[in-house]
C-alpha cells in the first residue's frame, strides 16, 4: 500500500524504469482504491449543468456512503435516477441505476457504464473512478497541480470499449493522495477534464466539496455541489 508522505522528508523518486513506474503505479491505483469515505447517512448537493449551447439545468442529489461489510457502498440519488455502487477490496465495482418509477436497480457493466447520469457530462463509470480498476497503472512523473505536488498516475483499460477512454491521466496529491485532476483521453484527443474545485477537513480527513467537469468535445461544463456536514456519530 502507499502510504501518505511525511511532508518533512524528502520524496523517493518516481523510477526512471516503465517496470518500476508501473509497479509503483498499480500500488497507488489499490491505496486509492482502498480510501473510504467518511460515513454520511445523506448529504445534500447539485448537479449544475451548463448544456452546450448555455442551457442551464439545477438537479438536485442526495449523496450516501456506507460501510456494508468490507464493501462501501456509494449512493447518487436524484428525480432521473438513482445509482448504487458497490466497492470490495480485490473486487470490480458493481453498479446498479434504477430508474425513475422502477422498483428495482438494474445492473451496468461494461459500455453500459458509459451512460450518462441525470443529464450531466459525468458518466456512471467517471462517478466510481473505474479507471482505478483497470489492469495497466503507471506512476510517470511528479509535477505541481493546484499549488501541490502530485504523482501523475496513467490508467490503461485492458479494452477499449466503445463510447470509453483510451487512457486517464490523474493527479494525486503526495501528501494526502487526493485526486486533484483528472484528464480523459479518446487517442490522442483529451475529451473530459475533472477539477477539484474545494474541499472541507473533517476529523483531520480532506473531503471534496465541489468538482468541476468540462467536456472538451461539447465545450458542456457539469458541477458537483455538496453541502458538507460534519457525520452523526
Amino acid at each position: 500500500m502507499v502510504q501518505a508522505a511525511d511532508k518533512g522528508k524528502p520524496l523517493p523518486p518516481v523510477p526512471a524504469d516503465v517496470a518500476g513506474q508501473k509497479t509503483m503505479g498499480v500500488a497507488l491505483a489499490e491505496s486509492l482504491r482502498g480510501m473510504r469515505l467518511v460515513n454520511q447517512e445523506e448529504i445534500k448537493g447539485n448537479l449544475r449543468i451548463r448544456k452546450p449551447r448555455g442551457k442551464r439545468e439545477n438537479v438536485p442529489v442526495t449523496f450516501r456512503a456506507k460501510a456494508d461489510g468490507a464493501a462501501q457502498v456509494e449512493i447518487f440519488e436524484t428525480a432521473k435516477g438513482t445509482l448504487q455502487i458497490r466497492k470490495t477490496p480485490n473486487k470490480p465495482n458493481e453498479y446498479f441505476f434504477k430508474a425513475p418509477g422502477a422498483k428495482v436497480g438494474k445492473k451496468m457493466e461494461g459500455e453500459q457504464l458509459n451512460q450518462i447520469f441525470a443529464g450531466s457530462d459525468f458518466t456512471l463509470g467517471d462517478l466510481g473512478l473505474e479507471f482505478l480498476q483497470w489492469p495497466n497503472q503507471q506512476v510517470i512523473g511528479r509535477a505541481s497541480r493546484l499549488r501541490e505536488t502530485c504523482n501523475i498516475l496513467l490508467s490503461k483499460p485492458a479494452k477499449v470499449l466503445p463510447g470509453g477512454y483510451s487512457h486517464v491521466k490523474c493527479w494525486v496529491e503526495i501528501h494526502n493522495r487526493a485526486l486533484l485532476c483528472v484528464e480523459a483521453y479518446r487517442g490522442g484527443k483529451r475529451v473530459k477534464l475533472f477539477q477539484a474545485k474545494s474541499f472541507k477537513k473533517f476529523e483531520g480527513e480532506w473531503q471534496l466539496r465541489e468538482l468541476e467537469l468540462r467536456n472538451d468535445v461539447t465545450d458542456a461544463r457539469t458541477q458537483i455541489q455538496f453541502d458538507l456536514r460534519a457525520p452523526r456519530k
